[in-house]
């Protein structure tokens, strides 16, 4: 078993020695085989042998409704230097890859979409960043759309969001505060469903308790202090937002078909395309 399989495996065990209600465990593992495909301009094993473990995470887990086994890294783009719009084309591309594959090896699109989640990057951007997230629900209902599921479930894609290591300064490190901040916000207004912001010094030496305990406290006054909890979707009915998200939408689905045309973004990666875009 690859080490993904085998942590599932020992997972479940535990979960079954315990006698808790599998379907009521909510996580994830963060498997995404064309990422590392892209870190590594070659997959762990194979392209088939890795994107097969795809079904077998998924069928390990069909009693864990809540219970992800494949993480679309769209921050490993971001903090490679991509634009919004090319981490969402990209992402959807390999997200589609996912899809795809699956239902050509025996799983429903059901199925596979309800394993499914984004990581996205959160950047200082504010307004751009609360309608990229916005955007990236809009493509990704759409995308779905195409393979015609038979319930709802999979069109609740799970989004994270993790404030972005890209534009950490190591001159004056508490403007990264600041930043992390405005990032939090950003991921809140804009609907993601776990936020994670990094510790301010993060850029140039470990955390510690206290960069660690900055890091929390944004999200602790936000939801605690501002309510951002309180609402869905805070950001709805504003021209201004729902230009910039219906405009980000827009390009990165246009480039997302780019990609499909050229053979989608594995092809795009092996040949190494992607990286000079």
């Amino acid at each position: 078993a690859t080490s993904y399989l085998g942590i599932v495996k020992s997972f479940i065990a535990y979960l079954d020695e315990q006698k808790f209600d599998k379907k009521q465990i909510k996580g994830d593992v963060n498997f995404d085989a064309i990422a590392y495909c892209l870190s590594h301009a070659q997959f762990y094993h194979s392209q088939n042998e890795d994107l097969q473990e795809i079904i077998e995470l998924v069928k390990l887990t069909a009693s864990m409704p809540h219970f992800k086994v494949i993480n679309i890294q769209g921050i490993l783009l971001h903090n490679g230097g991509a634009t919004i719009v090319q981490e969402l084309g990209y992402a959807l591309g390999m997200a589609n890859e996912y899809l795809a594959f699956a239902t050509e090896h025996g799983l429903t699109i059901d199925q596979i979409a309800e394993k499914m989640e984004f990581t996205f990057s959160i950047s200082s951007n504010y307004f751009m960043e609360i309608a990229k997230l916005r955007a990236a629900r809009l493509l990704w209902a759409t995308m779905l759309e195409q393979y015609h599921p038979q319930n709802d479930n999979g069109y609740q894609i799970r989004l994270n969001s993790v404030a972005s290591t890209w534009n950490m300064t190591i001159y004056d490190p508490y403007v990264n505060m600041l930043r992390n901040t405005t990032e939090g916000m950003s991921a809140a207004l804009g609907g993601a469903d776990a936020i994670t912001l990094q510790p301010f010094d993060a850029a140039y030496k470990d955390n510690d308790e206290f960069s660690r305990r900055m890091s929390r406290n944004p999200q602790i006054i936000l939801k605690e202090e501002s309510y951002f909890d309180k609402v869905v979707d805070p950001a709805a009915g504003s021209y201004y937002i729902e230009n910039l998200t219906d405009s980000i939408a827009e390009n990165a689905w246009k480039l997302f078909q780019s990609v499909e045309s050229e053979g989608g973004i594995i092809n795009l990666i092996l040949r190494s395309d992607i990286k000079k875009a």
